[in-house]
Parts: structure tokens; C-alpha cells; sequence
């Protein structure tokens, strides 16, 4: 049993697999729900998924499109 006493563990492994499973700091790059690409890369039919526009519809972080009233009503974020 090695590292592990009275019910604590190491920090160091889980440190390593922290760094190790880090995306970066680079933007974010979210994908589609449907075809799992990403923004630049999907080629779904592009409207809003609350109110089926299809005017300045952007990927969110759920991997849904939304037009900037709706992103902004519910607080979504795009990916850059």
C-alpha cells in the first residue's frame, strides 16, 4: 500500500493527470451535437435551435446553434 495512509492520497499523481488532461488556455473549440465538428467545420443546416432563425446563429458550448438574442437571454457562450 504505497502512498496511502490514514485515508489521504498523493497530490502528485493527480497533479500529473491534471496537466496531462488540460486542454491549454488556447480558445475554446466547441462542437456540433449532431456531427460533432467544429464550427468552421459543420456543415448541419444552421438556424436556432430555441427560435429557428437563421440570422447570426452561432455553435454554443452544448454543442447547440443559437442566434445572438437567444446566446444572450440565456447566457451562452461561443466558441471565440
Amino acid at each position: 500500500m504505497a502512498g496511502v495512509t490514514n485515508g489521504t492520497f498523493p497530490v502528485a499523481p493527480f497533479q500529473r493527470y491534471i496537466i496531462s488532461m488540460s486542454t491549454g488556455t488556447g480558445s475554446a473549440k466547441y462542437r456540433c451535437a449532431q456531427c460533432e465538428m467544429s464550427e468552421a467545420q459543420c456543415e448541419c443546416d444552421k438556424y436556432c435551435c430555441l427560435c429557428q432563425t437563421v440570422l447570426e446563429v452561432r455553435l454554443c458550448e452544448d454543442g447547440l446553434l443559437y442566434c445572438e438574442p437567444c446566446r444572450t437571454a440565456c447566457d451562452y457562450k461561443t466558441s471565440g
